[in-house]
């Protein structure tokens, strides 16, 4: 019995010597150890701390593009910053993370995004898939991807950048809505310039000289709640700022919402998220 206690005892104090990276690999994140070395942050997370290190799975690297991983090995300064977006300063345990909070980011100025559906967790829309990993500096949380691109604008400045989202800008600033979408987080379903392009002839030319309806039908595209893919459920009713409701219907992996499809999805930016739609839709009124 004692033989036993001593056996526990000793492995329990290995552990605790284990600092987030040793526990990061532990639980299956060899590539991104590897990157943090390759990005000289290592010595950094090695050091007191303590930190919370939001470490995704080597099935997480290999899912992203390969252009993706050839551009973060070529670009060190671009690979610390994307690295040092998956550290926060103090430890922080997945039971003392708040919806919508924001946490500052070893990539500073960037916050990292809490948000919970139900009992998940996500950080900036990937999910927590095995939360409080113990290290001697501090917590890890196993993420199920990479948070790639890092968020640094805000709506309406990254759909500014995104061409095809280019006739959805113009909307909005016709309809003197730029300032609306900074002031607050938000969920936008973004019609891209084809769904544009599918309204009736005419149709787009008279919303942009009547402000009223033009403002009426943008803003039945946005939510106020911050709802990235794993925040949505087929049958789920998401309230518009418009006042109405859109529908989120999802089959086979295909969401839509309020009969449009959704094309690109979690786009991430630092009020929110985007989720880019193949129509443009109608309110209700």
């Amino acid at each position: 019995m004692y033989q036993q206690f001593f056996v526990l005892l000793m492995v329990n104090l290995v552990c605790s010597q284990d600092n987030v990276l040793d526990i990061a690999k532990q639980r299956g994140a060899m590539t991104l150890v590897k990157l943090l070395q390759d990005a000289e942050l290592s010595s950094v997370l090695k050091g007191q701390g303590p930190f919370t290190l939001f470490a995704p799975t080597d099935k997480g690297f290999d899912a992203l593009p390969a252009d993706v991983l050839d551009k973060l090995s070529k670009d060190k300064a671009l690979l610390k910053k994307v690295l040092s977006y998956h550290v926060v300063s103090g430890k922080i345990l997945a039971k003392d993370l708040k919806n919508n909070e924001l946490l500052d980011s070893l990539d500073n100025p960037e916050k990292l995004r809490i948000n919970i559906y139900g009992q998940d967790v996500f950080a900036t829309g990937r999910k927590v898939i095995l939360p409080d990993n113990d290290a001697s500096n501090g917590v890890v949380h196993m993420l199920n991807q990479v948070i790639y691109p890092v968020p640094t604008k805000k709506i309406v400045a990254e759909a500014s950048i995104t061409p095809e989202l280019s006739t959805l800008v113009y909307a909005v600033i016709r309809g003197n809505l730029q300032k609306t979408l900074t002031d607050g987080n938000f969920t936008v379903f973004a019609p891209n310039n084809a769904a544009f392009q599918k309204l009736p002839p005419g149709k787009l030319s008279d919303l942009l000289s009547n402000e009223t309806a033009l403002v009426s039908l943008l803003t039945y595209h946005v939510t106020e709640e911050v709802l990235y893919s794993g925040g949505l459920k087929d049958g789920q009713e998401v309230p518009t700022v418009e006042k109405s409701k859109l529908v989120i219907s999802i089959n086979g992996g295909v969401v839509k919402v309020g009969g449009a499809t959704v094309v690109q999805a979690d786009v991430s930016v630092t009020n929110g998220v985007i989720h880019v739609i193949d129509t443009v839709l109608t309110p209700p009124n």
